[in-house]
């Protein structure tokens, strides 16, 4: 299971190996309504504008859009989608 993220235009672009789509659907659904077992920082949700999954060759791509970065979603993503601290 691997996390890829970069920055881009509006947001943060994630590419998902090692995940099956329905998964992160689940848990991505999980962080937006507060429902995670994980440390989803509501401060930093509040930021988030949308979230995007799709399904890809390989892997799957998040794109999310607002005020966010990848230093400071990359954390939160390990540790809610992969269950690691960074």
């Amino acid at each position: 299971m691997k996390i890829e993220m970069m920055n881009h235009t509006g947001g943060v672009k994630a590419f998902l190996s090692g995940f099956s789509t329905e998964e992160l659907s689940a848990k991505i659904e999980a962080c937006k309504s507060g429902e995670c077992s994980c440390e989803c920082d509501p401060a930093l949700m509040q930021k988030i504008e949308s979230i995007d999954l799709v399904s890809v060759d390989g892997g799957s791509t998040i794109t999310i859009t607002g005020d966010v970065n990848a230093q400071t979603l990359a954390p939160m993503m390990q540790e809610c989608l992969i269950g690691e601290k960074q």
